[in-house]
């Protein structure tokens, strides 16, 4: 599935994990015209999410070091300039309901397919308004 009917988008990537982000940020070129930008860790993307740079959406990782994604979300969706970026979690951890409650849009577990992720992208930006 291309998402190139998307645009130009600004995605932020937290994961820690340097293989994985560097997968997903080479399919996501593949299929898109996203500019990817990644974070190693909470502390890192919490930085860069209050940095001058807009994203569109962030795709977070659970399992990071220093700040875990868990502790990333709930800081992000305390803030109201974030309420409506999405934010798709993309891990191995299966606590679905309790990251949709607070404010986990979408989830693609690891090992992901590029379908699967592309698919949960594309709705996301489809409903930005009501899926928050």
């Amino acid at each position: 599935m291309s998402l190139k009917h998307l645009g130009t988008k600004n995605i932020l990537l937290a994961e820690d994990d340097t293989f994985n982000a560097q997968l997903v940020r080479t399919l996501l070129k593949k299929i898109s015209d996203f500019n990817v930008v990644m974070a190693h860790d909470g502390k890192h993307t919490l930085e860069l999410l209050e940095s001058s740079e807009k994203f569109d959406m962030l795709l977070l990782d659970i399992r990071m070091p220093i700040i875990d994604g868990m502790d990333v979300l709930k800081k992000i969706r305390s803030n109201s300039i974030f309420n409506s970026m999405p934010i798709i979690i993309i891990s191995i951890d299966n606590n679905e309901d309790e990251l949709r409650a607070i404010g986990a849009n979408e989830f693609v577990n690891k090992p992901f397919n590029i379908e699967d992720l592309s698919s949960k992208i594309s709705f996301c930006f489809a409903h930005k308004s009501s899926t928050i």
